[in-house]
């Protein structure tokens, strides 16, 4: 499927939004689902014209029917991919090859929900969550949502306001390099799980970011004997 390029916002240091639409078909995906975006590269790639990306947008309706646009947030690296991506302008095109992924809410609404996130690996979330807004249904979800300092960390205010409505319980943005962040500083380890999620045991827990990321988070899941987890590993920052 073709799509084009609308616009391109910075949302965090070094963090780009892309706005893509389709002007004739409808585009259907689960939130939390991901794309297959392949480029006409500018730049040489040795990994290919094809990278994978978390869809930041929810389906404009409750059904998941789709519609017409499509959006992406990517750190830009010095990759032919990223630049070529990074150059594009208004109007210039790319192409959806598939959209896959099992990443996404569990069915049963009752469950409790602790989002981890690290970097962008919060965008399948911002996308769970304001699909939960469209259809106004309210669940129990805690986000953990780390980056280096408040500047890296893309989506700060969106998440902000869904805790102050109420379809977040609670945030705790983490910063592992800010040492005047007054909130919680730091790598997230077993001991701030355990402090920040009373009754982490029964919830179940939805882990995305960079591989690094995802492999120590894991590593604390196991330390804590919590066995209800998924996982989401972000390659190619």
């Amino acid at each position: 499927m073709k799509i084009f390029l609308k616009t391109k916002n910075e949302i965090a240091d070094g963090t780009l939004l892309f706005t893509f639409e389709s002007p004739d078909e409808k585009i259907s995906y689960v939130p939390g689902q991901y794309v297959s975006l392949k480029l006409e590269l500018r730049y040489p790639d040795e990994k290919g014209p094809k990278r994978y990306f978390s869809i930041v947008n929810p389906p404009e309706n409750k059904s998941n029917a789709g519609n017409g646009k499509i959006e992406i947030a990517t750190r830009i690296s010095d990759t032919g991919f990223k630049q070529t991506l990074a150059g594009m302008q208004p109007g210039d095109a790319a192409e959806i090859v598939k959209i896959d992924g099992e990443f996404i809410l569990p069915e049963d609404a009752e469950k409790e929900i602790v989002m981890v996130a690290g970097g962008v690996g919060a965008t399948p979330f911002k996308c769970m969550l304001e699909a939960l807004v469209l259809k106004e249904e309210k669940r129990k979800i805690t986000l953990l949502y780390s980056n280096k300092n408040k500047a890296n960390t893309a989506f700060y205010d969106e998440f902000s306001q869904m805790e102050a409505s109420g379809y977040l319980d609670k945030i705790f943005f983490v910063m592992t390099r800010d040492d005047t962040w007054p909130g919680p500083k730091g790598r997230m380890n077993a001991d701030f799980i355990a402090e920040k999620i009373p009754g982490f045991q029964s919830k179940h827990f939805m882990v995305a970011g960079p591989p690094n990321f995802v492999a120590g988070i894991s590593q604390a899941l196991e330390e804590l004997k919590i066995e209800d987890v998924r996982l989401e590993k972000f390659f190619g920052y």
